[in-house]
């Protein structure tokens, strides 16, 4: 799609990359089997412009299951100059539980001027 009745605005071919940007994705799931299971999944997300012209983004994910046969799981991914992720799982065998948590951190660098 092309916009031309805005003077403002210029072209931008499909093949240049439009830079500073960051991204955060987070999922998370949790199962568990048995007369009376309980689990619960939650993710949060946001991204942020910074005032000297970069970007932040950061998302969190949480996966617990209590039951028979219990699975949680968060995976996390991030885009951007510098990405740290970490997420894990473990498990608390006598307890029938199982818990993942996961966290994404997205930080853009402004762009140099010159």
């Amino acid at each position: 799609m092309q916009i031309v009745d805005l003077s403002y605005l210029g072209n931008i071919p499909e093949t240049d990359l439009i830079l500073g940007s960051v991204r955060a994705t987070v999922a998370a799931n949790a199962s568990a089997t048995g007369s009376s299971p309980k689990t619960y999944a939650s993710t949060n997300t946001f991204a942020k412009p910074l005032r000297n012209g970069g970007a932040i983004a950061i998302g969190t994910g949480l996966g617990i299951a209590n039951g028979n046969n219990p699975t949680a799981n968060v995976a996390v991914a991030g885009e951007g100059d510098f990405v740290i992720d970490i997420d894990g799982s473990g498990y608390l065998v006598s307890k029938n539980t199982a818990i993942a948590l996961g966290i994404v951190i997205a930080i853009d660098l402004p762009r140099k001027k010159g």
